[in-house]
C-alpha cells in the first residue's frame, strides 16, 4: 500500500512539475523574444526598454516561486491531513483510489492545466501590452514603419515604389470578422528564395480565425497589421535571384509561412521550397484547398496510424471524427487509398455525403452511439484521426484496440496533460498531440492524387475577396461541409 501511494504521488508531483517547467519556458521565451526587440533600439529608448523589462522580470518570477511553493504547500497541507487519519481510514481510501485513479488524476491535472493555459494568457496579455505601451513611449514602431515605407520604395526601382493591391488585414487580437478590414497596400517584393505569386485562390482553416482570437499569442502574429490565411493557389508572376525551378507564368499551390501570412491578398510571396507546380487538371480552389488540411490528414494517417496509402500492410480500423470538415473529408479519402475498415462521424445531414467519400461507416455524433463513439460493426480502433472537440479520454479509451491511439489534431493543455500521464504510466492506449510538420514532397504528391482522381478536394463556398469577412464568419462557425474559398 504505501508503495502504491508513494508512486501515485510521484507520479501526480512528476506531472505537476512538467507543467510548471512549461510555464516558466513560456515565459522565459516571451521575455527572451522582447530582450531581443528591446537590443534593436537605441539610445535613451533602450534603456527605458530594459528598466520596464527587468522591473517586470523580476516581479513575474518572484510571483512564480511563490505561486510555486504555494501550491506545494497546499499539496503537502493536504496529504498529511489525508494521512493523519487512521491506517483503516487509509487503507480504504487507498482501495477507491486503486478503482478510480485514472480519472482522480485525469480530473486534477485538467485543473491543472486549466489553470496553466488561463496563467499563460494572462501573462501573454501583460507582455504584449507592456510591449506596446514602450513601442508608444519610444515611437519606434512608427519609426520602424517610415523604414519599410523607404526601403520599399529603393526595393528593385529606386525610383517609384510598388504598385498598390487590395488585401483583408486584421489590426488587433479578436474582433471575428468584423475585425477585419479592407486596405490598399503595396505589392510585397520577394526576396532571393521567394515567388511573388498572383492568388487566384485562398483556403480559409480554422486555426487562421484561432490565431486571431489570440490563441498564439504573443507569438502569432508577429505584428500587426496583419494579413492572414495561408494556403494559396495562382500563378508566379516574379521569381527572387535564387529560384531557379519556377518562373513567371507558372501555376503553382503554395504554404505560406504562419509567421507571415498574406493570403487573402491580390498577391503575395512565398517560398519557393514550401511552392509546388499545380497541373492543368487542378483547379486552383481544389489545389488552395489542399496544403494545411491535406497534409494534416496525410500526417496523421501515414506517420501515427501507420496506413500504407499505396494499400499494402494489414487491415486497420480507423475513426475519422468531424469527417466532413476540411481535415475530416481529406482523411477518409486518403484512410480508403490504404488497406482500412474507416467508420466516421458527423452530423445527420452530411451522412450520406461523408458515405460517397468512401466511409465504411457512418454515425451521427448527436446519437447515443455517435458521442460515445461506438462502431456500428463493434470493431475497435487502430487509430482515431480526431478533428474535433469536447470528447474527453474516458470516451476514447473503450473503444480502442489494444495498441490503438487517439490522434489528436487540435491539441490543448488537458491532451497534453493526458498524454504525459499515458507515457508515465506505460499505457499501451495513448492519445498523441499532431503538430503539423508540412513537407513540401508530401504536398506534391497530394497535388498528384488530385491530377489522378484519387484524391477530391469538397469546396463549401466560394467568397470574394471583397467578402472576405462572410467567408471568416462562416469558418467561425464552424460547420463547413469541405472547404472554404476566398477568390480574389
Amino acid at each position: 500500500m504505501v508503495l502504491v501511494l508513494l508512486n501515485f504521488v510521484f507520479s501526480a508531483v512528476t506531472a505537476i512539475t512538467n507543467l510548471l517547467s512549461r510555464l516558466i519556458l513560456t515565459a522565459t521565451a516571451c521575455l527572451l523574444v522582447l530582450v531581443i526587440q528591446a537590443l534593436k533600439l537605441s539610445g535613451g529608448a533602450m534603456k527605458v526598454a530594459i528598466e520596464q523589462l527587468s522591473a517586470f522580470a523580476e516581479s513575474f518570477f518572484v510571483s512564480l516561486v511563490e505561486g510555486i511553493g504555494n501550491i506545494f504547500s497546499t499539496l503537502f497541507d493536504l496529504s498529511k491531513e489525508r494521512i493523519s487519519n487512521s491506517a483503516d481510514a487509509i487503507g480504504s481510501a487507498l482501495g477507491v483510489l486503486m478503482e478510480q485513479t485514472g480519472n482522480s488524476v485525469v480530473g486534477l491535472l485538467n485543473g491543472l492545466a486549466l489553470v496553466f493555459e488561463g496563467f499563460v494568457g494572462m501573462v501573454s496579455t501583460i507582455i504584449t501590452d507592456l510591449w506596446n505601451n514602450l513601442m508608444d513611449a519610444t515611437g519606434y514602431e512608427r519609426e520602424r514603419e517610415r523604414s519599410c515605407v523607404y526601403k520599399l520604395k529603393i526595393s528593385g526601382n529606386r525610383n517609384m515604389a510598388r504598385k498598390l493591391m487590395h488585401a483583408v488585414q486584421y489590426n488587433s487580437y479578436g474582433g471575428g470578422a468584423a475585425g477585419l478590414k479592407h486596405v490598399e497596400v503595396p505589392i510585397p517584393a520577394p526576396s532571393k528564395d521567394e515567388v511573388l505569386i498572383k492568388v487566384e485562390a485562398a483556403s480559409i482553416n480554422p486555426f487562421d480565425c484561432k490565431i486571431q482570437a489570440g490563441v498564439a499569442r504573443p507569438i502569432l502574429p508577429r505584428k500587426f497589421p496583419f494579413i492572414p490565411v495561408n494556403d494559396v493557389a495562382g500563378e508566379v508572376v516574379e521569381v527572387g535571384s535564387g529560384i531557379k525551378n519556377f518562373k513567371a507564368g507558372d501555376k503553382v499551390v503554395s504554404m505560406l509561412k504562419s509567421t507571415g501570412g498574406g493570403g487573402l491578398a491580390e498577391f503575395c510571396v512565398a517560398k519557393g521550397n514550401r511552392t509546388v507546380p499545380r497541373p492543368p487538371e487542378v483547379s486552383a480552389a481544389e489545389a488552395a484547398g489542399l496544403p494545411i488540411a491535406a497534409l494534416t490528414a496525410h500526417m496523421a494517417l501515414t506517420q501515427f496510424a501507420g496506413v500504407k496509402l499505396d494499400g499494402s500492410g494489414p487491415e486497420k480500423n480507423i475513426l475519422v471524427t468531424a469527417a466532413s470538415g476540411g481535415v475530416g473529408h481529406y482523411a477518409v479519402q486518403l484512410a480508403k487509398l490504404g488497406n482500412t475498415h474507416v467508420t466516421a462521424t458527423c452530423g445527420a445531414r452530411n451522412i450520406e455525403f461523408v458515405k460517397s467519400l468512401g466511409a465504411d461507416e457512418v454515425l451521427d455524433y448527436k446519437t447515443p452511439d455517435g458521442a460515445a463513439l461506438r462502431s456500428p460493426s463493434g470493431r475497435k480502433y487502430d487509430a482515431v484521426v480526431h478533428g474535433t472537440t469536447g470528447i474527453p479520454w474516458s470516451t476514447f479509451e473503450p473503444n480502442l484496440s489494444e495498441n490503438g491511439k487517439a490522434i489528436d489534431l487540435s491539441p490543448g493543455p488537458r491532451t497534453m496533460v493526458t498524454f504525459a500521464l499515458k507515457k508515465l504510466t506505460c499505457s499501451k492506449k495513448q492519445i498523441v498531440p499532431l503538430l503539423l510538420d508540412a513537407k513540401v514532397e508530401n504536398l506534391d504528391y497530394l497535388v498528384k492524387l488530385v491530377k489522378e482522381g484519387k484524391l477530391k478536394t469538397v469546396i463549401d463556398s466560394k467568397y470574394p475577396l471583397s467578402k472576405a469577412e462572410d467567408a471568416w464568419a462562416k469558418s467561425i462557425d464552424g460547420h463547413a461541409t469541405g472547404k472554404i474559398i476566398v477568390e480574389p
